[in-house]
Protein backbone atom coordinates (compact mmCIF):
# COMPACT_ATOMS: atom_id res chain seq x y z
CA UNK A 1 0.00 0.00 0.00
CA UNK A 2 1.50 3.41 -1.11
CA UNK A 3 0.74 6.73 1.06
CA UNK A 4 1.59 10.33 -0.10
CA UNK A 5 2.14 12.65 2.64
CA UNK A 6 2.56 16.76 1.91
CA UNK A 7 6.00 17.20 3.41
CA UNK A 8 6.77 21.25 4.11
CA UNK A 9 10.75 22.11 3.82
CA UNK A 10 11.96 25.10 5.43
CA UNK A 11 15.13 26.78 5.47
CA UNK A 12 16.81 29.00 8.32
CA UNK A 13 20.21 30.76 8.27
CA UNK A 14 22.05 27.79 9.55
CA UNK A 15 20.04 24.37 8.03
CA UNK A 16 16.74 23.14 6.56
CA UNK A 17 13.94 21.34 8.13
CA UNK A 18 10.94 19.61 7.18
CA UNK A 19 7.97 18.34 8.98
CA UNK A 20 5.06 16.11 8.48
CA UNK A 21 2.01 17.76 9.30
CA UNK A 22 -0.48 14.52 8.92
CA UNK A 23 2.14 12.39 11.42
CA UNK A 24 2.58 14.57 14.17
CA UNK A 25 6.55 14.77 15.55
CA UNK A 26 7.58 13.45 12.31
CA UNK A 27 10.16 16.30 11.89
CA UNK A 28 13.87 16.26 9.91
CA UNK A 29 16.75 18.70 10.13
CA UNK A 30 19.98 19.26 8.03
CA UNK A 31 22.71 21.57 6.94
CA UNK A 32 21.89 20.92 3.12
CA UNK A 33 18.55 20.12 0.51
CA UNK A 34 19.91 17.17 -0.41
CA UNK A 35 20.98 16.42 3.47
CA UNK A 36 17.00 17.27 4.32
CA UNK A 37 15.51 14.44 1.78
CA UNK A 38 16.99 11.96 2.98
CA UNK A 39 16.38 13.24 6.44
CA UNK A 40 12.85 13.54 6.09
CA UNK A 41 12.44 10.27 4.21
CA UNK A 42 14.01 8.33 6.96
CA UNK A 43 12.01 9.76 9.41
CA UNK A 44 8.66 8.85 7.93
CA UNK A 45 10.17 5.70 7.69
CA UNK A 46 11.16 5.51 11.09
CA UNK A 47 8.06 7.00 12.29
CA UNK A 48 5.70 4.63 10.40
CA UNK A 49 7.80 1.33 11.58
CA UNK A 50 6.84 2.80 15.30
CA UNK A 51 3.49 3.35 15.12
CA UNK A 52 3.26 -0.40 13.50
CA UNK A 53 5.79 -1.78 16.44
CA UNK A 54 3.05 0.19 19.00
CA UNK A 55 -0.21 -1.69 16.93
CA UNK A 56 -1.24 2.24 16.32
CA UNK A 57 -3.24 2.74 13.03
CA UNK A 58 -0.83 4.94 10.49
CA UNK A 59 -2.65 8.12 9.40
CA UNK A 60 -4.06 8.23 6.62
CA UNK A 61 -2.90 11.12 5.01
CA UNK A 62 -5.54 14.03 4.69
CA UNK A 63 -3.69 16.75 3.68
CA UNK A 64 -2.51 18.09 0.08
CA UNK A 65 0.62 20.33 -1.01
CA UNK A 66 -2.12 23.28 -0.92
CA UNK A 67 -3.23 22.49 2.08
CA UNK A 68 0.04 21.49 3.80
CA UNK A 69 1.50 25.26 2.32
CA UNK A 70 -1.97 26.90 4.04
CA UNK A 71 -1.55 24.91 7.97
CA UNK A 72 2.42 26.31 7.85
CA UNK A 73 1.24 29.87 6.71
CA UNK A 74 -1.46 29.20 9.64
CA UNK A 75 0.29 27.56 12.21
CA UNK A 76 3.40 29.89 12.39
CA UNK A 77 3.60 31.60 15.86
CA UNK A 78 5.03 34.99 15.10
CA UNK A 79 6.53 35.64 18.46
CA UNK A 80 8.87 32.34 17.82
CA UNK A 81 12.39 34.09 16.70
CA UNK A 82 13.79 31.16 14.73
CA UNK A 83 9.99 31.49 12.26
CA UNK A 84 10.93 35.31 11.65
CA UNK A 85 14.24 33.51 9.88
CA UNK A 86 12.55 31.03 8.68
CA UNK A 87 11.90 30.52 5.38
CA UNK A 88 9.15 28.28 3.66
CA UNK A 89 11.37 26.26 0.66
CA UNK A 90 8.90 23.54 -0.81
CA UNK A 91 5.83 21.53 -0.39
CA UNK A 92 6.24 18.44 -1.99
CA UNK A 93 4.49 15.00 -1.61
CA UNK A 94 6.60 12.08 -0.52
CA UNK A 95 5.60 8.84 -1.24
CA UNK A 96 5.87 6.05 1.67
CA UNK A 97 5.04 2.25 1.50
CA UNK A 98 4.13 0.27 4.16
CA UNK A 99 6.57 -1.73 4.80
CA UNK A 100 9.35 0.01 2.26
CA UNK A 101 11.11 3.47 2.96
CA UNK A 102 9.60 6.21 1.21
CA UNK A 103 10.82 8.15 -1.75
CA UNK A 104 10.35 11.45 -2.81
CA UNK A 105 7.81 11.96 -5.24
CA UNK A 106 8.68 15.68 -6.58
CA UNK A 107 11.25 17.61 -6.15
CA UNK A 108 10.88 20.44 -4.99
Amino acid sequence: MKLQYAVVFERTPNNYCAYVPDLPGCIGTDRTWEGIQDQIRDAIAFHIEGLREDGETVPEPRMSVADAAAYHSDSAVPSAEWLETSELVAVVAVEAELGAAPAVATDR
